[in-house]
């Protein structure tokens, strides 16, 4: 027999936030930080290959960590539901250090040839796999450990964490370029930030090792729950299939907002790089003030009003808002429409954040957050900046992605009919 234990004396709730959190903004860290010196990484790296090729093989194996997303939410999801969600979240975060080890430590192909590069690929899948686990363990705690009348609040944290990993990792990387000559930065300065990601890690580990497990067993006998992939995969399948495409709108939301938006600016708009930078750092920060409070709305007026007035809205107000930045672009108008937006992402994103955990069973619940929110993210919401680029080629008109946009909330609304509004129930 399962039962939760919700005793959290040894932690106050912001230290059991910032203990589940910590790991879900190390992960988005090392994301931004990796995007912003994938060129000099590629020429240390693929020194052989022209410019272009350079580039394009650095962003390569940045994109394999998204390829194995879904399977370490699979796994690691499946391992929180059998042995425990903070045995599983200190686990992930002792392979996001050592993802950021592996490349700030990694000898370039001038000192180990060709096995420099595979140290970097390797490192990526490590960073991709605990990335894809990190989320549903961490959002299943967090849920666990509320009461009935703050599991979204509490919930929103997770999301708020990656908006905080984005800011920090565009904060750092722009310090070390504006500090640095480029020549240092090319020599050695890239590795300064993923050794400042190696250090936030063994604070996490230590404050993950007080949390109280919320997922226990009886000692009467009965085995362990197994087969949780399986549950969620026949039992639960409904659920499963409309709890992915629910986060539809979302994924492709923030992804288009967050990425897309800011390059679409610099090359588009022929706005100044600055201004990306500048851009991606205000709506990463809105993003972060923003899921909290989203958090409170569906707590207090139910997770569907929130989730269907921030979508419906969203969803009127992308292509107005596209047109407006195309008719006056400018870096404040690049950094008011992305904070703007960002509101209503936060808004679409928190409340299925916390629906779906609380309509899976406890022994089903982190791999189904992670069949859910990781496959969507990493499907829908991880190609949207490929696709929004193709649009824009495509059709040569830069308010496409707006429609793109438009489109998935549209879609994402109506799985939400059969999704049932637990606001305020008890979880098990």
């Amino acid at each position: 027999m399962l039962t939760l234990a919700l005793d959290s004396a040894s932690l106050s709730k912001r230290q059991v936030i910032v203990a589940t959190t910590l790991g879900t903004a190390l992960e988005f860290y090392d994301f931004t930080i990796y995007s912003f010196f994938a060129i000099q990484i590629g020429q240390l790296f693929f020194p052989s290959a022209s410019p272009v090729n350079q580039f394009l093989l650095s962003i390569g194996v940045f994109g394999v960590g998204f390829v194995v997303r879904p399977l370490g939410g699979i796994v690691i999801g499946a391992y929180a539901d059998r042995v425990g969600r903070k045995k599983a979240m200190v686990l992930t975060i002792m392979m996001m250090a050592l993802s950021c080890a592996l490349i700030a430590c990694a000898p370039t192909y001038a000192v180990a040839g060709i096995a420099a590069p595979f140290i970097v690929l390797a490192a990526r899948l490590i960073q991709g796999f605990a990335a894809g686990g990190e989320f549903g363990p961490g959002t299943t705690l967090l849920v666990e450990y509320a009461t009935d009348n703050t599991r979204a609040f509490f919930a929103s944290w997770n999301f708020a964490a990656t908006a905080l990993g984005l800011a920090l990792g565009a904060v750092v990387a722009t310090l070390v370029n504006v500090a640095l000559p480029k020549d240092a930065v090319l020599e050695w300065g890239w590795r300064v930030p993923f050794l400042l990601g190696i250090v936030a890690a063994p604070a996490g580990m230590l404050i993950r090792r007080r949390l109280e497990e919320t997922l226990t067993h009886t000692s009467s006998g009965t085995k362990r729950p197994s087969g949780a992939l399986k549950a969620a995969l026949t039992t639960h399948l409904k659920l499963t299939v409309l709890g992915t495409f629910a986060e539809l709108g979302g994924s492709v939301s923030v992804y288009v907002t967050a990425f897309f938006l800011p390059s679409h600016g610099v090359r588009a708009l022929h706005l100044s790089p600055t201004s990306a930078v500048v851009s991606g750092v205000v709506s990463s920060l809105m993003l972060f003030a923003a899921a909290p409070l989203a958090g409170r709305l569906a707590d207090r007026f139910s997770r569907k009003r929130v989730l269907v007035i921030s979508r419906v809205v969203l969803l009127l107000s992308v292509y107005p808002a596209f047109a407006m930045l195309g008719a006056h672009p400018s870096m404040l108008m690049l950094c008011a429409v992305s904070a703007f937006l960002a509101i209503f992402v936060a808004g679409q994103i928190v409340p299925v954040l916390v629906m779906i955990p609380e309509l899976f069973p406890k022994d089903v619940r982190a791999t189904g957050i992670a069949l859910t929110y990781v496959v969507s993210a990493s499907f829908f919401g991880g190609f949207s900046p490929f696709i929004a680029s193709w649009l824009v080629a495509q059709t040569g008109n830069p308010l496409a992605p707006a429609w793109y946009v438009a489109v998935a909330c549209a879609v994402s609304l109506v799985p939400v009919i059969w999704l049932r509004d637990r606001t305020g129930e008890a979880l098990d």
